[in-house]
């Protein structure tokens, strides 16, 4: 940049994926209740099964609504702090000449002046330094079957647990036996049941992805239900997103972020990164919190015990919160930091004491000595009480994730389109296939063209094809194939390939 102004880093808490994700909106008696959980083992036989109070609507999420959750709230990440060893450096000088101010020819009152003027000096330096970085299946009512993207789902209801496990187990969603009791219970209780498991036509690659499930329904008392999520899963964590009218609490649950959710009107403009707050910008994520003036994200490692209840929502008032995270560097000098001063203190006594002759020239070593171990103690103390996180750091994410998306992938793709046309026939008619398979992880086009720049600005993880930040999304439209990309707050950006730039813009 032509002004030399420096580029702090930017870390981001490397994400770690809990047992179970759940985004939750209540307003006006009506839950949305969205799901995203981990599944183990190998192959697609399996059902899940996800209670409800109500007679539910499902549909299908995104896969990237909850990676763009995690990354609208993500921690504050503590990495680049500016060192004041300067300021160690400055004053130790000065703490020098108070002890041999005599042998030096100097008066200890100039000393002490010279000293209140470099205390205001350090102080105005200091920001300026600082800019860094068998049961009877007719008592099972089917309330709806339907196919929803890779799931097959249906809804059922009965009073009689065991023959809703029956059912269950006769049309294709195998339940464990051992889940009878908590399904009896829910049965009795007068709650409902969907019942999904991935369609047998399904491809392998949609498999091992499947997207979460949108459950809406009505309800008193919003709720997370636990029962069923309990059995064998000791310990289990989870990560709640809530919106709701005021800050949600849950029993065993740590509010790890609490903030009222700031819903601009349009992304255009808006591409750097939200310091403070949480920016509502993802199309999905927009249509399902419709509003709410208050969002809490929950988490909690929970024990087979803790999960005997389900977790029903409390409503407070909201008080602002952020969790603080730092990275090895930015504990190791931030505790620097705090000790630093603790140092220059013993100093200062030690020097005092000399220059009034209350102590002899010898104990100014052990004094030197006794102020390194206690700041080191300190220091080292407040480095273990520090949260620390891996994160992956990066400089200009938010410019480097638009330059990515707006001009080196579309250009590229031109190249080789080019490159593959004759000079004398019929040009290659781009396809959208062709495009993700140049687009594909690990395709050679792409390990060619994007040798630097395989990994998402915002994550660390190779940028692939899903609609989360630092992503993009390929639709085929009648005139061209359309690329959406998105910005670090979900939002969406979209563009045509193949198109000259002109023609894009009337």
């Amino acid at each position: 940049m032509a002004d030399g102004c420096f580029i702090p880093a930017t870390a981001f808490a490397q994400v770690r994926i809990p047992d179970q994700r759940a985004l939750i909106h209540y307003a006006n008696g009506t839950e949305t209740l969205v799901i995203d959980t981990a599944f183990q083992g190998a192959g697609t036989n399996f059902a899940w099964i996800i209670p409800v109070p109500s007679l539910p609507t499902v549909e299908a999420a995104s896969p990237g609504l909850f990676p763009t959750l995690e990354g609208i709230f993500h921690p504050r990440v503590i990495h680049g702090v500016q060192s004041n060893n300067w300021a160690v450096l400055i004053m130790g000088g000065y703490v020098l000449l108070l002890i041999w101010h005599r042998r030096l020819g100097l008066r200890l009152y100039d000393l002490l002046l010279a000293g209140f003027f470099l205390v205001i000096m350090v102080g105005l330096m200091s920001p300026a330094l600082s800019r860094s970085d068998g049961a009877n299946a007719s008592s099972v009512q089917v309330l709806g079957r339907q196919t929803v993207d890779v799931y097959e789902t249906a809804t059922v209801s009965s009073r009689d647990g065991s023959a809703l496990v029956q059912w269950l187990t006769q049309n294709g969603f195998p339940t464990p036996t051992n889940h009878l009791p908590a399904i009896r219970a829910y049965a009795q209780e007068g709650w409902f049941f969907v019942a999904s498991r991935i369609r047998l036509d399904t491809s392998m690659t949609q498999a091992a992805k499947p997207h979460p499930l949108t459950l809406r329904f009505k309800t008193d008392r919003p709720v997370y239900p636990l029962r069923l999520t309990g059995i064998e899963n000791d310990p289990c964590r989870i990560e709640l997103f809530v919106f709701g009218p005021a800050m949600a609490g849950i029993p065993h649950f740590t509010v790890e972020r609490a903030t009222a959710p700031d819903y601009p009107e349009a992304p255009e403009g808006n591409l750097w990164m939200s310091e403070m707050g949480v920016r509502i910008l993802h199309p999905l994520l927009r249509s399902l919190v419709a509003g709410a003036p208050a969002a809490t994200k929950l988490t909690g490692v929970l024990s087979s015990r803790q999960m005997e209840q389900d977790g029903y929502i409390t409503w407070q008032p909201l008080t602002e919160r952020q969790l603080t995270l730092y990275t090895k560097q930015g504990a190791a000098q931030t505790a620097a930091n705090i000790s630093a001063p603790i140092f220059i203190l013993f100093l200062l006594v030690s020097s005092l004491a000399v220059a009034r002759r209350t102590a002899g020239a010898r104990a100014i070593g052990r004094m030197f000595l006794l102020a390194a171990l206690v700041s080191t103690l300190v220091g080292t103390l407040c480095y273990f009480s520090f949260s620390r996180t891996a994160a992956f750091v990066t400089h200009l994410p938010t410019v480097r994730n638009r330059q990515l998306h707006e001009t080196d992938i579309p250009t590229s793709l031109q190249s080789e389109l080019t490159a593959l046309n004759p000079r004398v026939g019929p040009p290659f008619p781009p396809s959208l296939e062709w495009v993700r398979q140049c687009l594909a992880q690990n395709s050679p086009f792409r390990t060619d063209a994007f040798a630097r720049d395989q990994t998402n600005n915002f994550t660390g993880q190779p940028w692939r094809e899903e609609d989360s930040p630092g992503n993009y999304t390929l639709r085929q439209m009648t005139n061209g194939i359309e690329c959406t990309w998105y910005d670090f707050d979900g939002a969406a950006h979209s563009d045509l390939l193949f198109t000259p730039k002109k023609d894009r813009e009337r």
